[in-house]
């Protein structure tokens, strides 16, 4: 009996010992919490892993990015480099009615403007100009007033300083006309001004009274653009450029007429082109056409398209020998520039126009720039007439 009494007091005090010592825990445990409102707020989701496995390493099994690597760059040919413009010494320019209107006239006093621009005492013997390769075809020198309108010029000179005008003479006999004219001259230095005036007619308005129909005798720089021109110097120096529309319009605005031939070394050769598709001359029902251009990589260009019309009211039997795609007066004019492309060649979108029932016909040409200002040779003419 007191052996039983003994052992469930030892029993009540192990009990008692761990009460106390469940107590003693439980305080520890809240005394290390913060207080009621002070826990602090989620930023990460719990943790999802058992207790037991925490001590193993972590190990993803999820998609894991590829490291982005950089594109391969696309290989563009690197542009050639500018040219250094050509040196120089021996050079001239000629000018035709530069600042003036569309309807300008070679007839008019000093129409044609001759300059020596030498830089080291060259003097210009020589100035030829052949306008067999004038955008606009059958233009001739009328002196006589027997190729165009009955109205005629012989050359005047309209200033002269300091040089000696040694005479003209007219090569290349044209349907009464002259397809050439030659200038000659002593003692033409630098500073010395020449400047002259000579009807330029299309052999299309013969014997009509002057100026003809929509004013078709009056030819300017614009009709004559593509024409020849060659200067000779006394130390023998030969130069040979195309006249081109010049950069500057002047007065003459938008649709101006004046031309402009640069006689240096080293300009630009003429461009190859043609017309996407079309096989010129030809009508075309579009006005949207594609101007292919082939030179050397680089090279800025010029595309010019020229609206010229056949005007033939009251021209005797309707016009003299006339041909098809022939134009006989500009009308109005637009300029496409351009790069030639890394392969050689640049395509350049055009449009056509027909701004009077006897327009439409329009001339396109080309001209390459030399990375400075000064136009080189143009391409040969092609003839495109829109039919709308």
């Amino acid at each position: 009996m007191r052996l039983e009494i003994g052992r469930l007091r030892d029993r009540v005090a192990l009990a008692g010992i761990i009460c106390g010592l469940a107590a003693l825990l439980l305080m520890m445990a809240l005394a290390g919490l913060p207080a009621a409102g002070a826990l602090p707020a989620l930023t990460t989701t719990p943790s999802r892993t058992p207790s037991r496995f925490a001590h193993l390493p972590i190990i993803r099994y999820d998609f894991t990015p590829t490291p982005v690597t950089s594109p391969t760059p696309t290989v563009t040919a690197t542009p050639p480099a500018t040219p250094t413009d050509a040196p120089y010494s021996a050079a001239a320019a000629l000018t035709i009615t530069a600042g003036k209107a569309i309807n300008a006239s070679t007839f008019n006093p000093s129409s044609f403007v001759v300059a020596n621009e030498s830089l080291n005492g060259e003097q210009l013997v020589a100035l030829r100009i052949d306008l067999t390769t004038a955008i606009f075809p059958d233009m001739v020198f009328d002196p006589s007033g027997a190729a165009g309108d009955t109205v005629a010029k012989d050359l005047v000179v309209d200033m002269r300083q300091g040089l000696t005008f040694e005479g003209h003479s007219y090569e290349a006999s044209h349907d009464d006309g002259f397809d050439v004219l030659l200038l000659e001259f002593s003692s033409f230095d630098r500073p010395d001004p020449f400047e002259f005036s000579l009807d330029v007619d299309p052999t299309s308005i013969r014997g009509v009274n002057a100026p003809g129909p929509f004013e078709s005798g009056s030819v300017g720089g614009l009709e004559l653009v593509g024409a020849t021109v060659t200067a000779t110097f006394d130390d023998g120096t030969v130069l040979v450029n195309s006249a081109y529309r010049r950069d500057d319009p002047g007065a003459g605005g938008p649709d101006h007429s004046g031309a402009v031939a640069v006689l240096r070394p080293g300009l630009p050769e003429a461009p190859t082109i043609a017309i996407v598709g079309v096989a010129t001359p030809a009508e075309v029902d579009a006005p949207a056409q594609v101007v292919r251009v082939e030179g050397p990589a680089g090279r800025p260009v010029v595309v010019l398209v020229v609206e010229g019309g056949l005007f033939s009211d009251g021209l005797p039997g309707g016009g003299f020998d006339l041909d098809p795609f022939e134009a006989n007066s500009a009308i109005t004019a637009r300029a496409y520039p351009a790069v030639v492309g890394p392969a050689g060649m640049v395509d350049v979108p055009i449009l056509l126009s027909r701004s009077l029932p006897a327009g439409g016909i329009n001339y396109v040409t080309a001209v390459f720039d030399n990375h400075y200002g000064v136009k080189g040779a143009t391409a040969a003419a092609l003839a495109l007439e829109w039919r709308d």
